[in-house]
């Protein structure tokens, strides 16, 4: 015969599984709540830490407000967008080279050849030596902005140099001997150190134009500067190739491009307008060489590079 407990009893019994099963709602409902909060996207709190409570109310004691589980860490704010950085480096480094071009340019009479010339060699060693002091304190943008700054100055040095010490030289012989050493330099200084992005590419910029001012400054005749072109084009392609980072082989593609094309319109201007079969055979030479390099380079180059590059050896 099954046992009926007294009203009483049973009236305790039906009151304790009731405020268990509210207790138990309860954590469930601030379970369920705290899964919606993380499913959303995480608001900023005001310092990172730890909750030592299970599922216990937030350390805020807002009713309703979901908690956060033990051991709870939330996310760190996301930093501020440098953009507003970089525009402010921007500013200045254009504001420091207005101010040497203004210095180089209109100052410079009012000054003796030793004021000048210390002047500018300082400037310029201090923004050579700055860029490494900001890399070791990991201020890369700041680097490079006065990395841009020292190869003003050094184009300025170069101008300086010309005008004061050598204006008897041939400014296109003396541009090519200029643009070789500060390709050089550039190409050390962008070696030693490693992490500015400006100074390779810049030294590949300033490889383009050596071999070109020299056969002007020479007076040589549309052949040699054909010449001059393509093997400038062949270093470029060579750079391409073989150079380290995105920027320095975009630059280089781009540079042996405009040089690599540009001898072919030499090529082909002197092979139409020559005066007879002989006078077509040099430049032939020089086409068959620049397709030569195209072919060399298309076996080297990735797939898109070697189509474009097979297609100007066809021409």
């Amino acid at each position: 015969m099954e046992h009926v407990p007294p009203p009483a009893e049973e009236l305790a019994r039906l009151d304790r599984e009731l405020a268990e099963l509210d207790a138990r709602r309860a954590q469930l409902l601030t379970r369920r709540a705290w899964l919606l909060a993380a499913l959303r996207p995480p608001a900023p709190t005001a310092a990172p830490g730890w909750n030592p409570s299970a599922w216990g109310a937030p350390p805020g004691g807002r009713p309703g407000a979901p908690a956060q589980p033990w051991g709870y860490v939330p996310p760190k704010q996301p930093s501020a967008p440098r953009s507003a950085q970089n525009v402010l480096l921007t500013l200045g480094g254009l504001l420091l080279t207005v101010a040497a071009v203004a210095f180089t340019l209109v100052s410079w009479g009012s000054m003796g050849i030793g004021g000048r010339s210390a002047v500018l060699a300082a400037v310029t060693l201090g923004a050579l030596i700055a860029p490494a002091v900001l890399l070791r304190r990991k201020l890369a943008a700041t680097a490079e902005a006065l990395a841009a700054l020292a190869l003003v100055l050094t184009l300025l040095d170069v101008y300086a140099v010309h005008a004061v010490a050598a204006p008897d030289t041939d400014g296109l012989g003396f541009t090519a001997v200029a643009s070789a050493v500060l390709a050089a330099l550039w190409t050390a200084y962008g070696l030693a150190l490693g992490k500015l992005r400006l100074p390779l590419p810049a030294a590949v910029v300033l490889a383009q134009w050596p071999l070109l001012f020299w056969a002007w400054a020479a007076g040589a005749p549309a052949l040699v500067v054909g010449w001059a072109l393509l093997a400038t084009a062949v270093l470029d392609g060579t750079i391409a190739l073989l150079g380290k980072g995105t920027g320095v082989r975009i630059t280089a593609c781009v540079g042996g491009s405009v040089m690599g094309f540009s001898a072919l319109l030499v090529g082909l201007t002197l092979s139409t307008t020559a005066s007879g079969p002989l006078g077509a055979v040099a430049p032939g030479a020089l086409l068959l060489t620049a397709a030569a390099a195209a072919l060399a380079g298309a076996w080297r180059a990735p797939e898109g590079f070697a189509r474009t590059g097979g297609m100007v050896a066809g021409l």
